[in-house]
Formats: C-alpha cells, sequence, structure tokens
C-alpha cells in the first residue's frame, strides 16, 4: 500500500488515463477505531468466504480439543456469504447482531475496546516560525495511540467456540505483520485468545474472544489564523 500514485498509469476502456490503482483510502481517512473495526470485519468475512482458506482444508478429519475430536467439516462448513439470511455464519461489528441471528447460527463479533493516547515528545511538540529552510510555521504536534479489538467467536457448543477461536486466532497471527503494513501502523500484535466461556446474552451459547492490539502515531499540525478566544464574550459586570 502506498499513499503515492501507482508508478505506471494506464488507460483505461474509456481512454481516461488511471494512475491511482495502488494509492489507498487510509491516506485521508487514517487508521481510526472505527475503520480497523469494519477492516477486521472485512478481513474476517474474506478468510470465512472459501472454505479452502480455512485451516487443515480438510487434510485431517478431526482435531483434538479438551480431549473430545471435533470433525474439521464442523469448521468448513461456516462459509460466510454476503447474503445475510443464507450465511452459514455471521461476521459482523457487534452492534450490528440480533438475538434471533446468533440463535441459529454461529457469529464472529468484532467490538472496539479502549483507545489511550500518550505524549512522545515535550509540550506534544514544537513550533516553528518559518523561515529559509522552507517549513510551514505552526504548531507541530505528536500523540501516540493505542488501542484494541475483540473478535467474539460465538457458536452453539464448546467444541465449535474453540475451532472458531482457534481459526480466528491462527490468521491474524499469521498476517499480523501484513495487516500492520497495510493500516500503516506501527504495532499490530495478536494479544491473546481468551478462555473459553457462556455468552453473557445466551446460557447456550459459548463464546471464545480473541484481542488484538495495535499503536499509531498521530502528527499533525495547527495553524492560527486569528488570535485564539478572540470572539469569547466575558461578562465581569456585577448581577
Amino acid at each position: 500500500m502506498t499513499c503515492q500514485p501507482a508508478p505506471s498509469p494506464r488507460l483505461n476502456d474509456r481512454l481516461t488515463l488511471v494512475g491511482m490503482d495502488e494509492v489507498s483510502s487510509l491516506c485521508s481517512s487514517g487508521s481510526t477505531p472505527n475503520i480497523l473495526t469494519g477492516f477486521l470485519t472485512a478481513v474476517m468475512r474474506d478468510h470465512f468466504s472459501r472454505p479452502e482458506n480455512l485451516e487443515y482444508g480438510g487434510k485431517n478429519e478431526h482435531r483434538l480439543i479438551d480431549g473430545v475430536k471435533v470433525p474439521v467439516e464442523e469448521l468448513q462448513r461456516y462459509v460466510w456469504i454476503a447474503d445475510r439470511a443464507n450465511s452459514s455464519i455471521l461476521i459482523d461489528p457487534v452492534w450490528k447482531y440480533n438475538r434471533e441471528d446468533i440463535q441459529r447460527r454461529p457469529a464472529i463479533l468484532i467490538k472496539r475496546n479502549r483507545t489511550a493516547t500518550a505524549k512522545v515528545a515535550i509540550g506534544d511538540g514544537m513550533t516553528i516560525a518559518g523561515g529559509a529552510d522552507g517549513r510551514v510555521p505552526g504548531r507541530y504536534q505528536t500523540r501516540s495511540i493505542s488501542g484494541s479489538h475483540t473478535l467474539f467467536c460465538v457458536a452453539g457448543s464448546g467444541a465449535e467456540a474453540e475451532l472458531l477461536g482457534a481459526e480466528v486466532f491462527g490468521h491474524l497471527l499469521g498476517f499480523a505483520q501484513v495487516l500492520r503494513e497495510e493500516l500503516r501502523l506501527h504495532a499490530f500484535d495478536v494479544e491473546s485468545l481468551e478462555a473459553i466461556s457462556h455468552f453473557e446474552e445466551f446460557d447456550d451459547k459459548f463464546v471464545v474472544p480473541v484481542t488484538v492490539a495495535y499503536a499509531a502515531v498521530k502528527a499533525w499540525r495547527t495553524d492560527t489564523v486569528s488570535p485564539w478566544l478572540k470572539s469569547l464574550g466575558v461578562d465581569v459586570g456585577s448581577r
């Protein structure tokens, strides 16, 4: 991914010069928490859209979970399709799910956790008045931003939930550095595969959470065009 136009522009079918194929939308949007929610949702949907993507690929007949042999076919039949009503697995942001959907099929629900900031410089940056070096005057500021997302793997049995959790964990772990580069982050790590538990909303459902953590540096310039608080009126008269 790059924020520069493709090096070799070409003509499309309408004889229009096209040279932006390699430009990422993240150059304008940035890797904000809501963008990361959508990105992780898209990554999971793509992975589960083809059975051959899933671990083992049918090469092994069973997978041993807590001493119980679970048929791999249980996982390979969870194929995501865009038709929500007929998809065999739901993959959505956590705020989009409804109770009826979860009751009928397994799901991967993606939730944003806390986002925090930290200093990387005294006063968060420096002020430049401009000069012969050609730098644009203004106040330059930099902050480190860190956060995490949790992917809740929900299924009707403990073994299914464990299988889904292991699949999500393995896929994100294997492509962590690729995702970090695509998202233009300073760090992207698969933090944990949590213990299985009952899903709070349903006593007969199980959930295995997978948490990913990330960090980035945000830099910006503030250019004051008028005195700060100039338009703020203050009444100091007695009442």
